[in-house]
């Protein structure tokens, strides 16, 4: 069995999607540290003026973990987010049944991030018929152990053979204990597709969002 954890992102980009796409549980690991301006509260979408960011600002940081951390509706950001993405794709082939999801969670007015962005994901995994179990890290627990150590405890609760991991993480995961734990250790070496995009040259490393307005359930095809 492929495990895959991951931190939840806000409208993730497309490798993330393969990610989840490949593995059998996608363990959201929700109870670490959050981190300010990172993937969780952020992503870019595409405009004539080349890529844009679109931010969910959070309220009161200072060690929060990921589960708890609540988004400030003060700055009005849902209605700004959804206008972004009438603005930029409004005239995209698909845009009326992928805007219609994200509005759908963006107006249920949820308050806790990770529960905006693991909705968000949820419902662009039903679309593409992906359908990778999805736990918790919370609800596993061995959040008492540090980085590789307890990735490798929740991969054997899970009773995982195969561990698949972005490269990034090279940086701190220490290969030999997934080894000593019988578990097999590979390496995300995702190569990014090159699409049919609206506004010029093709940009990467945007939100999945911008493959699917433009290519709708054939988007399952290139993540």
């Amino acid at each position: 069995m492929k495990t895959v954890i991951m931190q939840p992102n806000y409208m993730p980009w497309i490798g993330y999607m393969n990610l989840m796409k490949q593995a059998d549980v996608f363990v959201v690991y929700d109870d670490v540290q959050y981190t300010k301006n990172d993937w969780r509260n952020r992503n870019k979408i595409k405009t004539p003026n080349g890529s844009m960011w679109l931010t969910i600002p959070i309220c009161k940081l200072k060690g929060t973990m990921i589960k708890d951390a609540r988004v400030n509706d003060r700055f009005n950001w849902r209605d700004l987010h959804l206008k972004a993405l009438r603005m930029n794709y409004a005239r995209s082939t698909y845009f009326d049944e992928i805007y219609l999801i994200i509005e759908t969670v963006l107006k249920s007015h949820l308050e806790h991030l990770y529960l905006i962005n693991m909705e968000i994901i949820s419902q662009l995994c039903k679309y593409l018929e992906i359908k990778t179990r999805i736990e918790y890290s919370s609800g596993i627990g061995f959040n008492k152990l540090k980085k590789t150590d307890r990735l490798v405890e929740i991969c054997k609760k899970l009773k995982t053979t195969e561990y698949l991991s972005p490269n990034k993480s090279a940086e701190y995961i220490e290969p030999e204990k997934f080894e000593a734990a019988g578990i097999n250790l590979l390496w995300h070496n995702y190569q990014h597709p090159k699409y049919q995009q609206l506004w010029g040259e093709f940009v990467e490393y945007l939100s999945v969002v911008d493959l699917l307005f433009n290519h709708g359930k054939k988007s399952r095809e290139l993540i």
